[in-house]
């Protein structure tokens, strides 16, 4: 598969590039951008797969029925199959990187302003973006999205849309699955929060002693609390976050190494160099080579 360049973010219809094949009047409609969904074995678009990490514009889902796929959020992997679904809110960083050949299921996305008159917090979507259904909850899930795409092959039909999408939304919190994280542990309540926080500002602010204090912790508290939940420090999360980013930003061929660095709150490029060859093994010269002679 050939890398995909110029996409740190997929805005407006910018998503296009990522497929190898769509049908342009289908996929050229006025409202794309601010609501789209369709079904994902139709035969419409076909993917590049896999697709490398990028950020999205929008708040996205994917629902899988029958098949799976492997996607990410943040920095974590996770493998959706049948009866569950994967929330990605806009500017997290995500990928694809598998999806089965009998995939079966829908992918909407919708535009962060779509919903304004909701209070819908998609930050709770960050640290776990994954929510399991019984046969039930899909069956009601799959009809509203039915009826969406149906109501969707006419730009007309917007406030309409816009109901059946708060009505999933709500049936989505309402699954037994999501429910049951309301009453996290107090290490683990304070995990999500720093997940958000790293979400937002991970280029501005990488000491553990900024989110500490947003989370009215000491540093030593942060760090025992995220080891509790994911076996991880504070500090190496923010470490894998910044890595990630620098990854993502490496994919445009026309940014220079220094850009990259000053992109991801790094002043000095010696430092930023010597910070990539021990989180990854390669110098970030290297490291775009190998970019290139994937291509």
């Amino acid at each position: 598969m050939k890398k995909i360049k110029n996409i740190p973010t997929l805005q407006n219809d910018g998503f296009k590039i990522i497929m190898s094949y769509y049908d342009d009047e289908e996929y050229s409609k006025k409202n794309i951008n601010d609501f789209y969904i369709h079904g994902l074995s139709d035969d419409t678009y076909e993917l590049k797969m896999p697709l490398p990490p990028h950020r999205q514009f929008n708040h996205s889902l994917i629902l899988v029925t029958k098949g799976s796929i492997i996607a990410s959020s943040g920095f974590d992997d996770y493998t959706i199959e049948q009866n569950a679904m994967i929330v990605v809110p806009a500017g997290q960083i995500t990928s694809l990187s598998f999806m089965s050949d009998d995939i079966e299921g829908f992918y909407l996305h919708f535009k962060t302003d779509y919903l304004s008159h909701t209070d819908i917090d998609f930050s709770d979507w960050l640290t776990q973006p994954v929510i399991k259904f019984d046969k039930t909850e899909t069956k009601q899930l799959v009809s509203l999205l039915n009826r969406m795409q149906k109501l969707n092959e006419d730009e007309t039909n917007k406030s309409i849309i816009k109901l059946y999408l708060t009505t999933l939304l709500a049936e989505m919190k309402q699954s037994n699955d999501f429910r049951m994280r309301v009453n996290f542990p107090a290490h683990e309540r304070i995990t999500l929060e720093f997940k958000k926080l790293l979400n937002y500002n991970i280029t501005k602010h990488s000491a553990i002693t900024f989110y500490a204090e947003e989370l009215n912790v000491t540093p030593n508290h942060l760090n025992k609390s995220v080891k509790a939940t994911i076996g991880k420090s504070a500090s190496s999360l923010i470490n894998e976050m910044l890595i990630l980013e620098a990854k993502i930003l490496m994919q445009k061929s026309d940014m220079a190494i220094g850009e990259v660095a000053s992109e991801t709150g790094f002043e000095d490029v010696s430092y930023f160099g010597r910070f990539f060859k021990k989180h990854t093994g390669h110098t970030p010269k290297e490291y775009r080579k190998m970019i290139e002679l994937s291509e």
